[in-house]
């Protein structure tokens, strides 16, 4: 059964955080709460700014991670997610993602870079059989070990979910944006990294790019 905490403040040495671009660069247009319109901007699109992510991310990885090697399964690409409240509809969430595989233990990751929009801050906790709330991205299962919460001293808010197999984890930054890593082994063993580890990861991820693009597309 999973356990479940919440802090108020973690240690900033827990993670060096750089925080993504402020709102006000993607002043235009206005973030709507409930989630974005379909677009077919970000329908599996690759640009400059999916580049500049990708490159970041990998930087990110190897300076982590210094004995690994990261090979790309998953350029990053402009996605949507369009499944919220369990159907293919809009609103939508809006997010960069780019998937890896890691030479030396062969567990696999995903990474993803979000706009604010449609998205609850924390993790969902369905252990009790709730339904699934797709607006949060880290939901924490019957079958999970551990699930938590911490907020940061600079505002952002880190959430992780485990079982030993896998390691998920979300920073929620000032700014609305959210920076997530998946982290598995593809045969089912316990993964040779920590919560620790992926949660100072995804506070690391620079989600200025989606700003970058979203204002990019105002202006277009």
């Amino acid at each position: 059964m999973a356990s479940f905490k919440r802090s108020a403040i973690v240690a900033a040495s827990a993670a060096a955080v750089f925080l993504p671009a402020t709102a006000a660069a993607a002043a235009e247009p206005e973030i709507p709460a409930e989630g974005w319109e379909y677009s077919e901007q970000w329908d599996f699109v690759q640009d400059e700014y999916t580049a500049e992510a990708h490159e970041e991310t990998a930087e990110q990885l190897n300076e982590h991670f210094e004995d690994w090697t990261f090979d790309a399964s998953l350029e990053m690409k402009r996605l949507q997610n369009y499944y919220i409240d369990g159907e293919n509809e809009t609103p939508v969430q809006r997010k960069f993602r780019a998937d890896f595989y890691v030479d030396q233990t062969g567990e696999g990751l995903e990474t993803a870079l979000y706009l604010p929009g449609g998205i609850s801050t924390g993790v969902q906790d369905v252990t009790g059989g709730d339904d699934f709330d797709m607006h949060y991205l880290i939901h924490c299962r019957e079958s999970d070990t551990e699930c938590g919460e911490e907020e940061l001293e600079d505002g952002t808010v880190v959430a992780w979910t485990t079982d030993g197999t896998y390691v998920e984890a979300a920073a929620f930054f000032e700014d609305g944006s959210v920076a997530t890593v998946w982290w598995g082994d593809m045969n089912g063993e316990a993964v040779d990294v920590s919560v620790e580890q992926i949660t100072a990861l995804a506070a690391d991820l620079d989600t200025e790019p989606v700003w970058e693009a979203l204002k990019a597309d105002s202006e277009s």
